[in-house]
């Protein structure tokens, strides 16, 4: 008997902009696709590394992508409120993309712990 997974309305990513593990991104992105093709994927909107190949990786299966970039005016502060944002905005799952020591990747995979949502974590080292 198959335990009935409930479909995910809003996955949230977080990962580093040294990422280059396009591959693995492929692999998880897809798979969540193809069972939650209405999700939205949550982004951070960083122009590098794993947000921007998440972004690139989604659109490309056919999903929506709903963008917070930081607003960098505020300094260092930026990224940890963006992160706080998105995670109070809800998500059903969040994955992270952690290479090395990401301090911004950790924040939001942590918060969003934190707040109940279930989180994955895929880590590499430098």
């Amino acid at each position: 008997m198959a335990v009935h997974q409930p479909e995910l309305g809003r996955i949230l990513i977080t990962g580093s902009r040294n990422w280059e593990n396009y591959g693995l991104i492929q692999y998880v992105l897809t798979d969540l696709y193809t069972k939650n093709p209405d999700a939205v994927l949550v982004s951070g909107n960083c122009p590098s590394g794993a947000d921007a190949m998440c972004e690139r990786m989604w659109c490309s299966l056919g999903g929506k992508v709903e963008r917070h970039p930081a607003d960098w005016s505020l300094g260092r502060k930026a990224g940890p409120l963006r992160n706080q944002q998105m995670v109070d905005l809800g998500a059903d799952l969040c994955v992270a993309f952690r290479r090395g020591d990401s301090r911004g990747t950790t924040h939001c995979a942590n918060a969003a712990t934190l707040a109940g949502i279930p989180t994955e974590w895929y880590c590499e080292d430098d």
